[in-house]
C-alpha cells in the first residue's frame, strides 16, 4: 500500500476486516440513544467492553456512533455545555479514556510514530511547543561592588548632579531601619 492515495488504500482493504467492523459499528449504532446520565454511563462502558471484544478501537467517533450523537454534540457536552455538570464529568472521562488508549498504543510501537503523532496532536489536542523565553541565553551581566566602591558610587551620582539617593535599608537584627547620610 506504500506510494498510494490514501483514498486508494480504502478500496484495497481485506473484504473480510471490512465486513467485520461494518457489523461491530452497526451494532454501536442499533443501541439507541442514552437519555438519562445513567444510560450514558452504561453505553460507555458498554461501548469499551465492545471495543475489547470487537474489531472496533476506542474513537471518539466510535464513541458518537455508540451514542447516537454527533462529535459537535460530544464536543459541547465535555465543555459543559447543554448538559449537566455530572454529563460533562461522564463524557470527560471517556474521552479520556480514549486519549489514554492513543497514547499507550503510540508508546508501545503498536502504530507508527509518524500515525501516532498524529492522532495525539488532531485527537487529543497535543502541541509540539517551543518556549522562547527558555531558548534565549541569560546575557544579563552583574557586577558585585566591594565595600570600597560603594562610597564611590554615591559620589558617582552627587558628580552627575543627580538626585540619586541610596535606598532605605532594614537592619533585620534591631527591626529598625537604618538612613544612610550622603
Amino acid at each position: 500500500m506504500a506510494g498510494k492515495a490514501p483514498q486508494g488504500q480504502l478500496t484495497e482493504m481485506n473484504p473480510v476486516k471490512v465486513k467485520a467492523i461494518i457489523h461491530s459499528l452497526r451494532e454501536l449504532y442499533d443501541m439507541g440513544k442514552p437519555e438519562t446520565n445513567l444510560e450514558l454511563k452504561e453505553r460507555i462502558d458498554m461501548f469499551f467492553q465492545f471495543c475489547e471484544d470487537s474489531s472496533v478501537r476506542p474513537g471518539v467517533q466510535a464513541l458518537c456512533t455508540a451514542l447516537h450523537i454527533s462529535r459537535t454534540t460530544l464536543y459541547r457536552w465535555s465543555n459543559g455545555e447543554d448538559c449537566d455538570r455530572e454529563r460533562q464529568e461522564i463524557v470527560s472521562m471517556a474521552k479520556s479514556f480514549i486519549d489514554s488508549f492513543l497514547e499507550q498504543v503510540t508508546l508501545s510501537g503498536q502504530v507508527s510514530p509518524p500515525v501516532g503523532i498524529f492522532l495525539l496532536k488532531n485527537w487529543c489536542s497535543y502541541k509540539d511547543t517551543v518556549s522562547i523565553e527558555e531558548n534565549i541565553p541569560n546575557t544579563k551581566t552583574t557586577h558585585v561592588l566591594t565595600a570600597a566602591q560603594l562610597p564611590k558610587l554615591g559620589n558617582m551620582a552627587e558628580d552627575s548632579g543627580s538626585n540619586a539617593t541610596l535606598p532605605y535599608l532594614a537592619d533585620t537584627k534591631l527591626n529598625t531601619i537604618v538612613e544612610y547620610d550622603h
